[in-house]
């Protein structure tokens, strides 16, 4: 009944205060002409991610297989924040159809009709560098491609041609990912000449590789969709105050972040004929790569709805700086269902709501989160390949309507301890 009453006062909130502004916010002056904006991120951080320089040393992670089932070749391999990254979106998507479908009920293309709503149809192309050597025919040129790499992967998102969507609450989200090439690959001691939107490229489309988990058998892979067309949210129970839209005109931002910067490493694979292609793709702290053609399983997707006129912001004090820890925000029963039953791993398979390095003191922000009540975690990277698998602490919270909120959590300082 609490849950029920407080989505009724939001909703009369968002009907009489619909004209609200919040200032000099560059993703509200984007809302004057839409109710709706759609925002992408390719970071695990929601707020201030890392630079790719303090990645790692500003170093790509390594597969610690290697070379017991994999043979890398390294020599070459740019630094972290010299890799050419290049990305080719088709489309974005909702639905409220399926609840819990994993798209394998779509056999054909009126079944994607009748599944989706299509939020944009508009390509863009992101990209770290220019590829092309006549410009007319560079479309990351074309689409303001260099700027949206930037917004991309610096926390702020990049902003999606979109349009306006109905009330409901929306179960699925999906961006549609035609392409995702990384400027270093390796063949036979020579870097590669592939191809992007058209051009010559040097590196590897690592797309096909990420569609599906290593060792999957051939017969189970043809009846699954590929994980990056679409990169897949699905809404889980106790997320469903997060993909709502409410009747009304208040500004709208949906926000769809996929782990990409934090987590790119080398790998390497045989081809047909037994040479081994080292390529940069995706870490695999979650579904094991050792030296298959498939390395998929560790690209995770969310996907949230906010109203920035009724969201607020979390601090966070008592951190101590480390590029290994992070703060992140769940809400407090994500996974579990009407009956109870936990349905899913959040702290595996879900992507916090938002998340951020651990910096000193108080300087760790999350922003534009709706009432409600949350998990704040203290989270580290034990296995040292970008992602934050391990919990180390988790504190339950309540976040008011439009009102910034301070915690304290010592976080940074221990491998084995968070917040008390």
């Amino acid at each position: 009944m609490k849950n029920k009453a407080r989505i009724l006062i939001l909703t009369a909130a968002m009907l009489l205060s619909a004209q609200c502004s919040s200032g000099d916010d560059p993703l509200l002056s984007a809302l004057i002409n839409n109710r709706m904006v759609v925002i992408l991120k390719g970071t695990y951080a929601s707020d201030r991610p890392l630079e790719f320089s303090q990645i790692n040393n500003n170093t790509l992670f390594v597969d610690d297989d290697a070379p017991t089932t994999e043979v890398l070749d390294t020599a070459g391999v740019p630094a972290y924040n010299q890799l050419p990254i290049y990305l080719d979106i088709g489309e974005i998507r909702l639905s409220t159809k399926g609840y819990l479908s994993n798209l394998y009920d779509i056999d054909s293309d009126r079944d994607a009709e009748d599944f989706w709503d299509v939020v944009s149809t508009t390509r863009q192309v992101y990209c770290s560098q220019l590829y092309a050597t006549i410009s007319a025919n560079d479309s990351c040129l074309d689409t303001g491609g260099l700027v949206n790499y930037v917004e991309y992967f610096n926390g702020v998102g990049a902003l999606y041609p979109s349009r306006d969507v109905g009330p409901g609450g929306y179960t699925h989200a999906g961006v549609f990912m035609r392409s995702f090439f990384t400027g270093f690959a390796k063949l036979e001691g020579v870097i590669p000449v592939g191809r992007f939107d058209n051009n010559d490229a040097s590196g590897a489309d690592v797309l096909p590789l990420l569609n599906y988990d290593a060792g999957v058998d051939a017969a189970v892979k043809a009846a699954l969709p590929p994980q990056w067309f679409p990169l897949h949210h699905i809404t889980y129970p106790g997320q469903q105050d997060s993909m709502q839209v409410y009747n009304g005109y208040a500004s709208l931002v949906l926000e769809i972040r996929t782990n990409i910067k934090e987590n790119l490493m080398v790998h390497s694979f045989p081809n047909s004929v037994g040479e081994y292609f080292t390529v940069v793709g995706i870490s695999d702290w979650r579904v094991e790569h050792t030296g298959q053609f498939d390395m998929g399983g560790n690209a995770l997707t969310r996907a949230r709805l906010f109203y920035p006129d009724f969201t607020g912001n979390i601090q966070v004090t008592g951190g101590t700086e480390s590029t290994r820890h992070y703060y992140a925000v769940y809400y407090a029963n994500e996974c579990v269902d009407q009956t109870g039953a936990v349905i899913c791993n959040k702290d595996q398979d879900l992507l916090p709501l938002a998340a951020t390095p651990v910096r000193n003191g108080g300087d760790n922000v999350m922003t534009e989160i709706l009432p409600g009540e949350y998990v704040l975690q203290c989270r580290y990277d034990e296995v040292h390949d970008g992602y934050p698998e391990k919990v180390l602490s988790e504190t339950r919270f309540s976040m008011p309507m439009n009102t910034d909120i301070s915690l304290a959590c010592a976080c940074g300082s221990s491998t084995t301890t968070g917040c008390p």
